[in-house]
């Protein structure tokens, strides 16, 4: 710009002054300019001889596909080799990456770079090439053009990771009854105490019985199977959080069975109930959920994404009826399965409640995005607190901790009061990333 500014004032000074020197200097800078422009043209055309991209680390037979989950983040480290003066900028044809630094000047020479990539978005990012500007030396001209560089990202849905993980902990056969320290129906020990109308005949002690000369019976510690409901709320916006919610609720389901816990499922779209199943053992509650999850984020849409995951599965997986090797397969056998007790209720929020009135139900887990309105569930929280004294946590993936305070629906009612509104019937509300959510809702 400057010397453009020059040349200007020159060819003014030129014309009005009429002067050698000044004439002379002026040809000396319109040859400068000639010369960049011809230099810029002529690189640009070049570019692919001239500017170079080369990985540190180059993979097998070209492209090298880089795996990643939502959140993840790749850096490739590149070299540029610049054959040229002047400056080089770069800028990456595949979404959600950027170069760092993304403008390289001066001499020939070779320079590091940083290809980085992170989405919140599952899909295939792919790009062949790179846009490069490159610029003359005095800064008068550029020109654009591309250099090949093949690049390829897979990036997997959360449900996906979490799906897998679940396959594999179906296949252990390790999952069980955990006994907790509350009296109920159960094989160790808890307590003798006087018998009470209702009591159960084969439960009391004879011998201490004769002894002590009234009726005394036997408690054994409670299975904690079926002590938990968890819920899906599937109201969602987008792909991105109908995924963050299917890997919370597959996540907390994995938990709860990978301790021995067995828990009840219900999943709901906030007018009707999709699926519901009593609480059963882990191992069959885990697999009501992940058929549950898997029909409600549909992998199966993106079939030639699924088919790129490797998996290796343990012995024991052969219950869900694969006949395949691929995830892809694996994964179309479950969803076409009836998810077991599939109902069709107008209420969700009437039948949320009388199944934890029908059962020993005693921790609520409620997945949910709170987007829309939480009055239903404050109901539902405050009855399941007030008169069956049970816990109630609400896990919310989709809000992050910057945006807490932001509106939520369209009533006007932000999502801190949300928060203050559950805080006030004794919810716990965790959310953030799914697996630090479901962590959070199962070490509270």
């Amino acid at each position: 710009m400057a010397l453009a500014l020059v040349v200007l004032a020159l060819g003014a000074a030129s014309v009005l002054l009429h002067d050698f020197l000044v004439e002379a200097a002026l040809g000396v800078l319109l040859v400068i300019v000639a010369a960049e422009a011809g230099w810029v043209v002529f690189v640009a055309r070049t570019s692919e001889e001239r500017v170079q991209l080369i990985e540190d680390e180059p993979g097998q037979g070209g492209t090298r596909r880089v795996v990643l989950y939502p959140g993840n983040e790749s850096v490739r480290r590149v070299k540029l080799v610049k054959e040229i003066g002047g400056r080089v900028d770069l800028e990456s044809t595949v979404n959600f990456q950027t170069i760092s630094p993304k403008s390289v000047a001066g001499r020939a020479g070779t320079a590091p770079l940083e290809f980085e990539f992170s989405t919140q978005y599952a899909g295939d990012y792919t790009g062949q090439r790179v846009k490069v500007t490159v610029t003359g030396p005095f800064g008068l001209f550029a020109s654009e053009t591309t250099i090949p560089f093949a690049q390829e990202y897979v990036v997997y849905p959360r449900t996906l990771q979490v799906a897998i993980a679940t396959l594999k902990l179906l296949g252990r056969g390790e999952l069980g009854e955990t006994p907790v320290d509350i009296p109920g129906i159960g094989t160790e020990f808890y307590e003798m105490r006087e018998y009470q109308p209702g009591d159960d005949y084969r439960d009391v002690n004879w011998n201490v019985t004769a002894r002590a000369g009234e009726t005394v019976v036997v408690e054994h510690m409670k299975e904690v199977g079926g002590s938990y409901l968890l819920v899906l709320d599937t109201r969602a916006q987008g792909f991105a959080e109908v995924d963050r919610l299917a890997a919370t609720f597959l996540s907390l389901a994995n938990g709860l069975a990978s301790s021995g816990v067995g828990f009840g499922v219900l999943v709901h779209d906030g007018e009707k109930v999709g699926a519901i199943s009593s609480g059963q053992s882990p191992r069959a509650s885990l697999g009501i959920a992940l058929k549950a999850a898997l029909s409600y984020s549909r992998l199966e849409s993106s079939p030639e994404l699924l088919e790129l995951v490797p998996v290796i599965l343990p012995r024991g997986y052969e219950m869900l009826g694969n006949d395949g090797d691929s995830v892809l397969s694996l994964l179309l056998g479950l969803r076409r399965e009836q998810v077991r007790g599939e109902v069709m209720s107008v209420n969700p929020w009437a039948t949320a409640l009388k199944y934890i009135s029908e059962r020993s139900t005693r921790n609520i887990v409620w997945v949910s995005g709170l987007g829309s309105d939480v009055e239903p569930l404050i109901e539902l929280a405050w009855q399941a607190r007030h008169y069956h004294d049970m816990e109630f946590a609400v896990a919310d993936p989709c809000l992050h901790p910057s945006t807490t305070e932001a509106v939520g629906d369209r009533a006007g009612l932000s999502n801190a009061d949300k928060r203050r509104a559950l805080s006030s019937v004794g919810v716990q509300l965790h959310y953030g990333e799914p697996t630090v959510v479901a962590q959070k809702v199962l070490s509270a």
